[in-house]
């Protein structure tokens, strides 16, 4: 009884994320269309997902692997969501509030903190340097290692922790850096365009040229969805899952790397540790009151 109750959780987790996803992608569908955007490559965006998909149900539906089915269930849950996701924060770039760099940098100021001390120090040190560049930038392959390794051993109930954090953290810090947006402090102390900022300043400047969807780059800065994902992370491996000690050394390591390599102001940070906050909060207390429903539903019958 208790692996149907909880395969009756996973698939209402599953098709309520699908529901979300397919919302985000209509708003980001209206949203574009209002403000002249095009995105392309759609097609190619969809296949994996599409494929993954299909590999989840044949080995759901058949019996065959419940591991591999969640595997796929929530490796194209995260493909489809990431797609969405990253459109929605360059929709949500448009409206060109002002920009709040020089209030950070107070910000950053008042706590004893100096961006350009910082990385500096850290530039100087190749032995300080080196660890925080190689965390900063396990990003993907930790999504990638922890779908696969929840799925392994049976701890479906974390994927649907993680994606559900992950999906609400980056909401949320899209709307917030569509109301306070920056360019971050090595723009601003530098002066230096990057990539991703170029892409930004033509956003807000109403460029409506057309944009690839496999070159989309994050553009967020207020708050530091990387110290979002990275306390999310920590939190889904927590005991009595084994992975939690290594797990909990890579993202505080990520979360030291962030300032330098992300090019992030402290303010960034805190404000993206109350985003991981209160997305834990809201998921602890959704998530259980409707396992509770499935258990007496379950025992009722």
């Amino acid at each position: 009884m208790s692996v149907q109750i909880e395969t009756d959780q996973d698939r209402w987790d599953l098709r309520w994320a699908w529901a979300l996803t397919l919302v985000l992608l209509g708003v980001d569908w209206i949203w574009a269309e209002q403000t002249g955007l095009v995105f392309v490559g759609w097609l190619r965006v969809a296949c994996v997902p599409i494929l993954l998909l299909a590999i989840g149900f044949l080995y759901g539906y058949s019996g065959r692997s419940r591991r591999l089915s969640d595997a796929g269930h929530y490796a194209a849950l995260w493909l489809a969501f990431c797609a969405a996701g990253f459109v929605f924060t360059y929709v949500a770039a448009t409206p060109a509030m002002p920009l709040r760099d020089a209030e950070f940098v107070a910000m950053d100021a008042a706590m004893g903190f100096h961006w350009l001390a910082w990385s500096r120090f850290v530039g100087a040190h190749p032995v300080i340097q080196l660890p925080l560049v190689v965390a900063y930038n396990t990003f993907l392959p930790q999504i990638v290692g922890s779908i696969l390794y929840f799925a392994h051993t049976g701890q479906t109930g974390r994927n649907a922790e993680m994606i559900w954090l992950a999906m609400l953290g980056l909401i949320i810090t899209t709307i917030v850096s569509a109301v306070l947006p920056a360019v971050g402090p090595y723009v601003h102390f530098y002066g230096r365009q990057t990539n991703d900022i170029v892409m930004l300043m033509s956003l807000r400047a109403g460029g409506a040229h057309p944009i690839a969807l496999n070159t989309l780059t994050g553009i967020i800065t207020f708050p530091s969805f990387h110290t979002v994902i990275a306390i999310i992370f920590i939190y889904v491996h927590r005991p009595p899952s084994h992975s939690f000690i290594p797990v909990a050394i890579l993202n505080v390591l990520m979360l030291l790397s962030t300032p330098s390599e992300g090019h992030h102001y402290l303010i960034d940070l805190i404000s993206g540790a109350v985003v991981a906050a209160i997305c834990i909060a809201i998921v602890r207390g959704t998530m259980r009151p409707i396992k509770r429903v499935s258990e007496t539903v379950a025992r009722a019958a």
